[in-house]
Parts: C-alpha cells; structure tokens; sequence
C-alpha cells in the first residue's frame, strides 16, 4: 500500500496546501489558527464564564481553560479528519477516472493533512501548560497516543469514503453524527458527570475512550492503565484494518458510479 511514499507525500503536501489556498499566511495558519483558539477560550471561559470542572471534587484547581484543550484540539483533529477522509474520493472523482493510482492515499493523506493545524495547537499548550505549572515526563505517552488517534481517524475516514461513491446521503449524516459524538464525549464536562449507568453507552464512542486518557496524562499528569492502552490500540489497529479491508472491496466500483 506504501510502496509509492512519494506519492503520499504529494497528496498530504496537495490536502495542506489546499485548506489554506488564496490566503496570505498560507501555511503559517497552522500557528495562528490555534493560538487565536487559545486565547478566546481563554477570555470566554476562564475570565467571563469561570467554570471549573470537577466541581465537588479535590481537582476544583483544575481551570476549566486546561480541562477544555486538553482535550479539544485533539477532537478538532478527529472530527475533521473523518470529514475530509470521507469526501475525498468524491472531490477527487476526476483524478480517480482517468489516472491508476493507488487511490487508498487519498483518505490517508486528507487524514493525516487535518492532524497538522491541531496538533501545533496542542504542543503549544502542552509547552504553555508545562511553563505555567510543571512539565511531566509521562506528556512523551501523549506522542504514541496521538499516533493511534489518528490511525483511529483514518480507519473511520477510509470506511466513510469508501461507501461515500455509493450512498451520498452519507454527506448529511457525519455533520449530525460528529456533533453527537461532540457532545457524548467527555470535552465540555468530566467524566464524572456522567451518570454510572449511562457511561457505558458513552464509551461506544471511541473519541471518549481517548479524551479520558488525554485528562489522566494531561491533568493529572498519571500514566494510564494497561487497560485502557490495549483498549485504545485495539480499536485503533482493529478499525483501520476493517477500513483497509473495506477500502479494497469497493475501490474497483469507484470509476463506475463517480
């Protein structure tokens, strides 16, 4: 599947250049686009609204701003890499019908392009956060994290753009289906607002699992159970697998219905 990395490379090049196309920053956008995020959720949150999460708990010091990009950026990264994963084969439909390629790259390099912009973002406040309090050697677990995430991201986006050719509907439903997800995660609030009985429907979504584990290392600066880093490789591993396998099923039909 990688034999051509060259190839890769120029769509991820081509799915980066392209989001920030006419602009005058161009690239630079991926710093500036984040810090900007920072700073209104900063003022909005922690100087207008003043939440704190974990409210009744001993973790009342948390400010609800790191609680908030802890976990965020990384969302940001998720939902837009399955958003842009799932059309690509679609915004590429006349590349696709007159050239061979190994059109599996496109929703790899539309994934990986979407994980830029955030993840600046997220080293910027990791390294903020690290100055303001204390800077952890178990933040170096977030890399291997990050790197699942989006070969979580990936497996979702490759099944999405695969079925994308047949069933168009598709379309409508990943913007409500990634606002649901949005709000059945554990970004706006703990997870310890959640009531008992009902966090096992929330960690159906895989985005959940993450952003516990993200608030363990981030805030809590705690390594995370054996538990839930099998549990994460598993999901991630196992859905890029299952969207290989269903990419390669539906690839040859593409050129017909495009």
């Amino acid at each position: 599947m990688f034999s051509n990395l060259s190839l890769l490379i120029y769509f991820i090049k081509k799915d980066i250049k392209s989001k920030y196309a006419g602009s005058i920053l161009g690239v630079l956008w991926t710093v500036v686009l984040p810090l900007s995020q920072i700073l209104i959720f900063w003022f909005v949150f922690d100087e207008i609204i003043r939440a704190r999460p974990y409210a009744g708990t001993t973790n009342t010091h948390i400010p609800y701003l790191y609680f908030l990009l802890s976990t965020l950026l990384l969302w940001s990264a998720f939902a837009d890499g399955i958003t842009r994963a799932s059309t690509s084969i679609i915004e590429h439909s006349d590349m696709i019908k007159k050239v061979s390629f190994p059109n599996i790259y496109l929703p790899i390099s539309a994934t990986i392009a979407s994980y830029v912009q955030p993840v600046m973002g997220f080293i910027i406040f990791i390294i903020v956060y690290s100055i303001l309090s204390t800077f952890s050697p178990v933040y170096f677990l977030l890399i291997p994290i990050i790197i699942l995430q989006m070969l979580l991201t990936m497996g979702i986006g490759m099944i999405l753009a695969a079925l994308m050719p047949f069933l168009r509907d598709i379309t409508y439903l990943i913007g409500q289906g990634m606002q649901g997800l949005f709000f059945l995660s554990p970004i706006m609030y703990s997870i310890d607002k959640i009531p008992e009985k009902f966090r096992i429907l929330f960690f159906l979504n895989p985005f959940a699992h993450y952003a516990s584990v993200y608030h363990k290392i981030v805030l809590f600066r705690e390594t995370p159970a054996t538990a839930s880093m099998l549990t994460l490789s598993a999901m991630s591993i196992g859905l890029l697998a299952l969207g290989c396998l269903i990419f390669s099923k539906f690839k040859d039909g593409f050129s017909d219905v495009l």
